[in-house]
């Protein structure tokens, strides 16, 4: 690590705040914006471009910082697909494409990437499994990266969640790639983490607020997804694969797990999985009464203590004990959020109740 592992999340940082002001005029003129509705907490609409905002400006800071090194680990072929990603949701920003259309393009992506080369081709003894065959390297690489992307997309429901999600993640990446000597791939951690901040300077303003936009945040569920294969890949010949590989089902579990959540108690309920509802782990944190500033912490603080107990549980028993352990904790703290929002149900049907017999 030296001093260009500065320039690029200063960079990003820096031309993020000049860049977003920009766009966010164009947004309202082009009326790329979020309008208000039943599912919407906000009441007037929010330009959706901190996404774009957040790709102009890291794409700037990584051509300045690593003006020779831009194919490092493969990282073209990933901001290529990348890229694709970030215009599908533009368009689907603007007109709000089919989940199937969605779907369909994260799928050819994931084939994309699995023709680069990047794809998990090992359980790593996870639960007894270790070298996968190819059609399930295939199988196992194509349905995480697309689902990944989703659940990460349907994190971003309330200010500040997630780049605050995002850079805890990158955070974590950053480290996994200092331990496996990936210094470069370090430094674009770094630089997205840099972008990311100088987007929540405006995401948590209340007089000039942007939205990351399904442009932004299926981008950023595809960088960390990839990139988190892709340092499983870069670790497995070295001491701490099994870390690593700790570290990037940590910075993942939530949104993929809340999403499975949801998933599953739409289909018991008849509705497709789909169906856009207020079930998330965001919508149960804010029925405690929380701001959304002190959810998105919260929510933060949980990914934080679902990598300490993998960590400490890791270090005394095992990897498979690892994942059952942040899996349970994750399942415990939904289960109680999940209780608390039923309870405030019953009080609310009581006092109508009550009012209606007045």
């Amino acid at each position: 690590m030296n001093s260009i592992h500065i320039i690029g999340p200063l960079a990003a940082f820096l031309m993020t705040l000049l860049v977003i002001p920009v766009l966010r005029k164009i947004a309202f003129r082009i009326n790329m914006v979020d309008k208000p509705n039943f599912r919407k907490v906000h009441t007037l609409p929010i330009p959706l471009i901190g996404g774009v905002g957040i790709f102009i400006a890291t794409t700037l800071a990584l051509g300045l910082a690593l003006p020779f090194d831009l194919d490092i680990l493969g990282f073209k072929n990933i901001y290529l697909a990348m890229s694709i990603l970030l215009m599908m949701g533009v368009i689907d920003d603007f007109f709000e494409l089919r989940a199937t259309m969605k779907l369909a393009i994260q799928l050819v992506l994931a084939h994309f990437i699995f023709s680069q080369g990047i794809k998990i081709e090992s359980l790593h003894g996870i639960f007894g499994i270790y070298e996968l065959a190819d059609w399930m390297q295939y199988g196992l690489t194509v349905v995480v990266i697309a689902g990944a992307v989703n659940a990460f997309n349907l994190m971003d429901g309330i200010d500040g969640l997630a780049a605050g999600l995002a850079i805890a993640g990158f955070a974590v990446f950053t480290v996994l790639a200092v331990l496996t000597n990936q210094f470069l791939l370090a430094l674009v951690f770094l630089t997205y983490i840099g972008g990311l901040f100088g987007f929540l300077r405006f995401n948590l303003s209340k007089s000039q607020k942007v939205f990351m936009g399904d442009a932004g945040s299926l981008m950023m569920g595809f960088i960390l997804v990839v990139s988190g294969i892709r340092l499983i890949q870069s670790a497995q010949s070295t001491a701490n694969v099994s870390l690593v590989i700790l570290g990037v089902v940590a910075v993942m579990l939530i949104p993929v797990f809340d999403a499975l959540r949801v998933f599953r108690k739409r289909m018991k309920s008849g509705k497709s999985p789909f169906n856009p509802d207020k079930t998330h782990l965001h919508h149960l944190v804010l029925t405690t009464g929380l701001r959304h500033k002190a959810s998105s912490l919260g929510i933060v603080g949980l990914m934080s203590g679902i990598i300490l107990i993998g960590f400490i549980s890791y270090q005394l028993v095992g990897l498979t004990v690892a994942f059952i352990a942040m899996l349970f904790l994750f399942s415990f703290v939904t289960s109680l959020l999940q209780f608390h929002n039923r309870l405030m149900s019953w009080k609310t049907k009581i006092k109508r109740m009550e009012n209606t017999n007045q």
